[in-house]
Protein backbone atom coordinates (compact mmCIF):
# COMPACT_ATOMS: atom_id res chain seq x y z
CA UNK A 1 0.00 0.00 0.00
CA UNK A 2 1.15 3.20 -1.18
CA UNK A 3 1.81 5.80 2.05
CA UNK A 4 -0.44 8.76 2.51
CA UNK A 5 0.98 11.97 1.70
CA UNK A 6 0.87 14.59 4.10
CA UNK A 7 2.09 18.37 3.73
CA UNK A 8 2.63 20.84 6.28
CA UNK A 9 1.96 24.28 5.44
CA UNK A 10 2.95 27.16 7.47
CA UNK A 11 5.79 29.64 8.14
CA UNK A 12 9.32 29.31 9.95
CA UNK A 13 7.97 27.89 13.01
CA UNK A 14 6.25 24.70 10.31
CA UNK A 15 9.58 25.06 8.70
CA UNK A 16 11.38 24.30 11.48
CA UNK A 17 9.49 21.63 12.45
CA UNK A 18 11.20 17.92 12.27
CA UNK A 19 9.39 15.27 10.27
CA UNK A 20 11.69 12.42 10.66
CA UNK A 21 9.75 9.64 12.93
CA UNK A 22 7.15 11.55 13.01
CA UNK A 23 4.96 8.69 11.22
CA UNK A 24 5.76 5.79 8.90
CA UNK A 25 2.23 5.81 7.60
CA UNK A 26 2.73 9.14 5.51
CA UNK A 27 5.17 10.79 3.03
CA UNK A 28 5.64 14.23 5.01
CA UNK A 29 6.11 16.70 2.96
CA UNK A 30 6.92 20.47 4.88
CA UNK A 31 5.84 23.12 3.00
CA UNK A 32 7.12 26.10 5.58
CA UNK A 33 8.45 29.52 4.67
CA UNK A 34 10.25 31.55 6.96
CA UNK A 35 8.86 34.70 7.40
CA UNK A 36 5.72 33.60 5.69
CA UNK A 37 2.16 34.92 6.03
CA UNK A 38 -1.28 34.41 5.46
CA UNK A 39 -1.14 35.74 1.64
CA UNK A 40 2.41 34.09 1.23
CA UNK A 41 0.77 30.78 1.83
CA UNK A 42 -2.21 31.84 -0.51
CA UNK A 43 0.02 33.06 -3.57
CA UNK A 44 1.83 29.33 -3.20
CA UNK A 45 -1.40 26.72 -3.12
CA UNK A 46 -1.06 25.66 -6.67
CA UNK A 47 3.11 24.83 -6.67
CA UNK A 48 3.36 24.02 -2.84
CA UNK A 49 0.26 21.83 -2.09
CA UNK A 50 -2.42 21.35 -4.52
CA UNK A 51 0.63 19.74 -7.27
CA UNK A 52 1.29 17.26 -4.60
CA UNK A 53 -2.41 15.85 -4.72
CA UNK A 54 -2.03 15.39 -0.38
CA UNK A 55 -4.46 13.66 1.56
CA UNK A 56 -3.80 15.29 4.39
CA UNK A 57 -3.04 19.19 4.60
CA UNK A 58 -1.89 20.97 8.21
CA UNK A 59 -2.00 24.41 8.62
CA UNK A 60 -0.36 26.91 10.78
CA UNK A 61 -0.06 30.34 9.94
CA UNK A 62 -0.63 33.90 10.74
CA UNK A 63 1.92 35.10 13.64
CA UNK A 64 3.39 37.10 11.56
CA UNK A 65 0.12 38.34 9.75
CA UNK A 66 -0.15 39.50 13.55
CA UNK A 67 3.59 41.23 13.66
CA UNK A 68 2.78 43.22 10.31
CA UNK A 69 0.03 44.82 11.80
CA UNK A 70 -3.01 43.17 9.60
CA UNK A 71 -6.72 42.91 11.29
CA UNK A 72 -7.94 40.23 12.18
CA UNK A 73 -10.45 40.10 9.57
CA UNK A 74 -8.07 40.64 7.28
CA UNK A 75 -6.51 37.29 8.48
CA UNK A 76 -9.95 35.32 8.19
CA UNK A 77 -10.55 36.65 4.89
CA UNK A 78 -7.49 35.43 3.54
CA UNK A 79 -7.56 31.88 5.64
CA UNK A 80 -11.07 31.87 4.00
CA UNK A 81 -9.65 31.88 0.30
CA UNK A 82 -7.12 29.44 1.60
CA UNK A 83 -8.98 27.12 2.59
CA UNK A 84 -12.29 27.79 -0.39
CA UNK A 85 -8.92 27.04 -2.58
CA UNK A 86 -7.88 24.06 -0.84
CA UNK A 87 -11.29 22.58 -0.43
CA UNK A 88 -12.83 22.96 -4.28
CA UNK A 89 -9.35 21.92 -5.30
CA UNK A 90 -8.72 18.85 -2.83
CA UNK A 91 -12.00 17.66 -2.65
CA UNK A 92 -10.84 14.42 -0.94
CA UNK A 93 -7.97 15.64 1.42
CA UNK A 94 -8.55 16.16 5.24
CA UNK A 95 -7.47 19.81 5.94
CA UNK A 96 -6.93 20.95 9.12
CA UNK A 97 -6.37 24.33 10.30
CA UNK A 98 -4.47 24.42 13.48
CA UNK A 99 -4.39 27.72 16.26
CA UNK A 100 -1.65 29.94 16.22
CA UNK A 101 0.71 29.55 19.06
CA UNK A 102 1.10 31.58 22.54
CA UNK A 103 4.09 33.83 22.69
CA UNK A 104 5.92 34.80 25.26
CA UNK A 105 3.57 38.32 24.87
CA UNK A 106 5.72 39.49 22.60
CA UNK A 107 4.46 43.17 21.75
CA UNK A 108 3.47 42.68 18.24
CA UNK A 109 2.11 39.34 19.01
CA UNK A 110 0.06 39.59 22.05
CA UNK A 111 -1.65 36.53 23.75
CA UNK A 112 -4.84 38.04 24.41
CA UNK A 113 -5.12 38.69 20.59
CA UNK A 114 -3.91 35.48 20.02
CA UNK A 115 -6.51 33.82 21.87
CA UNK A 116 -9.52 35.91 19.84
CA UNK A 117 -7.90 34.90 16.73
CA UNK A 118 -8.09 31.86 17.20
CA UNK A 119 -11.56 31.71 18.22
CA UNK A 120 -12.35 32.97 14.80
CA UNK A 121 -10.42 30.41 13.44
CA UNK A 122 -11.93 27.91 14.92
CA UNK A 123 -15.27 29.79 13.70
CA UNK A 124 -13.45 29.84 10.12
CA UNK A 125 -12.96 25.77 10.35
CA UNK A 126 -16.29 25.08 11.54
CA UNK A 127 -18.26 26.91 8.57
CA UNK A 128 -16.21 24.57 6.49
CA UNK A 129 -16.39 21.64 8.00
CA UNK A 130 -12.51 21.07 8.56
CA UNK A 131 -11.11 20.03 11.37
CA UNK A 132 -9.38 22.77 13.88
CA UNK A 133 -6.32 21.77 15.66
CA UNK A 134 -6.05 23.28 18.62
CA UNK A 135 -2.32 22.76 19.29
CA UNK A 136 -2.17 26.11 21.39
CA UNK A 137 -3.46 24.79 24.74
CA UNK A 138 -0.88 22.25 24.76
CA UNK A 139 1.89 25.16 25.05
CA UNK A 140 0.20 27.82 27.37
CA UNK A 141 1.24 28.14 30.51
CA UNK A 142 -1.30 28.91 34.01
CA UNK A 143 -1.30 32.55 32.16
CA UNK A 144 -1.74 32.03 29.04
CA UNK A 145 1.66 32.38 27.56
CA UNK A 146 4.06 29.91 25.86
CA UNK A 147 5.71 27.81 28.54
CA UNK A 148 9.39 29.11 28.44
CA UNK A 149 10.62 25.73 28.12
CA UNK A 150 9.06 25.50 25.03
CA UNK A 151 10.30 28.35 23.41
CA UNK A 152 14.18 29.38 22.00
CA UNK A 153 12.79 33.51 21.86
CA UNK A 154 9.73 33.63 23.01
CA UNK A 155 8.02 33.08 19.61
CA UNK A 156 9.96 29.71 17.70
CA UNK A 157 10.12 26.61 19.01
CA UNK A 158 12.76 25.47 21.25
CA UNK A 159 13.55 21.09 20.78
CA UNK A 160 11.33 20.58 23.34
CA UNK A 161 8.66 22.82 21.81
CA UNK A 162 8.96 20.48 18.60
CA UNK A 163 8.81 17.39 20.37
CA UNK A 164 5.86 18.14 21.90
CA UNK A 165 3.97 19.18 18.82
CA UNK A 166 5.36 15.87 16.98
CA UNK A 167 4.18 13.87 19.76
CA UNK A 168 0.35 15.81 19.53
CA UNK A 169 0.43 14.83 15.89
CA UNK A 170 2.35 12.07 15.73
CA UNK A 171 -0.81 11.02 18.40
CA UNK A 172 -3.29 12.65 16.17
CA UNK A 173 -2.20 10.65 13.11
CA UNK A 174 -2.29 7.21 14.91
CA UNK A 175 -5.91 7.96 15.94
CA UNK A 176 -6.75 8.78 12.37
CA UNK A 177 -4.44 5.50 11.35
CA UNK A 178 -6.51 3.09 13.67
CA UNK A 179 -9.97 4.23 12.80
CA UNK A 180 -9.59 3.80 9.14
Amino acid sequence: MQAKTLILLGDSITEAFPTEKLSDEYKIINKGVYGDNTSGVLSRLNKDVISHYPDVIYILIGTNDLAQERTDEEIIKTLHLIIDKLTSSLVLAEIYLTSILPTLDIANRPNARIDELNQKIKILSDRFGIQYFNLADDFKDDQGKMKKELTEDGLHLSNEGYQLWRSVLRQKLSTKITAA
